[in-house]
């Protein structure tokens, strides 16, 4: 064991010190801390250490509410008030954009209303019938009975999952509004679901490696006044009271009639907000189901001025061969691939609405973006609670 000073934060909310002179990273440690730690990996340009001992506290920590947090992985800032959550993220994208000599406007912040009890989706590993998440890094099981990010409808199946008698498997479960489950199980053990074994939770549909056993493999949100279908396998965002912000700052920029692109568009949720003063809106996924429900969805919201296209942007585009005012982009993860780039970069579009769950990737597309426009306004969505993930929503001019 050795003792270590902790001097800051990484992105990921990890403690950064030094060992002689070589870095080292510290799960659950401030700075301003001195931890007396055990080094747990150690690499040619950096350790990564355990805490074993606090020898002198930050008075920034506090005391997670979740029995798993130390454990689990899965949260990585429950030590901090929720305030000083927040102040992490602003600073973690001050720092990304000035690594990338990007020009970051003034930020406005857009908090949780429920920093817990958020999550409308929740995914878990089933080992030797113990349910729970993998340690960060590794494939052993923390047992949990709760999620303190997790719907309360989510948590209440979450305590009855045994009663599937699956051995060993993955589940995942969705919640919507009006509190109702859609249960998705990926197993090779025999599964039998019976409803009455779950009487105080409102299951809609089970799904067993891909097959509908009972019920639908969809259910219905509702965000506001919009009404969306949602396929078992369909994106949709995790925070239903952050999502709520997230389309009224859609609605705030799509300001003129013209033509916009939503690419990326999943279920339609973004361009079906935009089609509400769009003249017209082309959203274009690979996802069939996603699709299929993004079809229902104008319907359901009676946007008739919604074409939704399956397929590769580029190829769908040189059939429709329009201009657009606005191109929507919310990519995953990893960002805009080349296709898409290429797409925004050759159009006239006035204003490019960027919506992004990774910074590090973002600021990636924005150097390249901002070649042709300027980015105006940045906004950050505390979509993830007590995790290090921001979301971002960036707005962008033709230059």
């Amino acid at each position: 064991m050795c003792e270590v000073l902790i001097e800051r934060l990484d992105h990921f909310g990890r403690g950064i010190g030094y060992i002689n002179k070589k870095i080292v990273f510290v799960n659950n440690a401030l700075p301003n801390e001195l931890v007396k730690i055990n080094i747990i990996a150690e690499h040619s340009k950096y350790y990564v250490g355990q805490v074993e001992k606090y020898l002198n506290k930050s008075t920034h920590r506090l005391k997670a509410k979740c029995p798993y947090y130390h454990i689990c992985g899965g949260c990585n800032l429950q030590h901090l008030s929720y305030e000083d959550t927040i102040l992490f993220k602003k600073n973690k994208i001050e720092n990304i954009f000035a690594r990338a000599n990007l020009n970051l406007p003034n930020m406005e912040i857009i908090k949780n209303e429920s920093p817990y009890f958020y999550r409308n989706k929740l995914s878990v590993q089933i080992v030797d019938s113990q349910v729970g998440f993998y340690e960060e890094n590794s494939h052993k099981l923390v047992a949990i009975s709760n999620c303190l990010l997790a719907k309360k409808s989510i948590q209440d199946f979450l305590k009855n999952v045994w009663k599937l008698n699956i051995q060993n498997g993955s589940l995942t479960i969705r919640s919507n509004y009006n509190d109702e489950l859609l249960i998705v199980i990926n197993t090779k053990d025999n599964v039998t679901f019976e409803p009455n074994l779950f009487p105080n939770c409102k299951i809609v549909g089970v799904i067993l490696n891909n097959r509908t056993i009972y019920g639908t493999s969809y259910f219905y949100e509702r965000i506001d006044d919009f009404l969306f279908k949602v396929s078992y396998d369909a994106f949709f965002q995790v925070n239903p009271y952050v999502t709520k912000h997230l389309f009224s700052l859609l609605k705030q920029y799509i300001t003129t009639t013209g033509n916009v692109l939503d690419l990326y568009s999943g279920v339609g949720t973004l361009g079906i907000i935009a089609a509400q003063k769009a003249h017209h809106v082309y959203s274009i996924e690979i996802i069939k189901n996603a699709i299929l429900d993004n079809l229902e969805n104008k319907k359901l919201n009676k946007c008739y001025n919604v074409d939704a296209f399956l397929g590769s942007a580029e190829k769908i585009l040189n059939k429709i061969s329009l201009e657009f005012e606005t191109i929507i982009i919310d990519p995953p993860r990893k960002g805009l691939d080349q296709q898409a780039l290429n797409i925004i970069l050759n159009s006239q579009a006035k204003q490019i609405i960027y919506i992004s769950c990774d910074p590090m990737t973002l600021v990636r597309d924005l150097k390249k973006l901002t070649l042709k426009y300027n980015l105006e306004k940045y906004y950050l969505l505390d979509m993830f609670s007590y995790t290090y993930h921001v979301e971002s929503f960036c707005l962008l001019k033709l230059k």
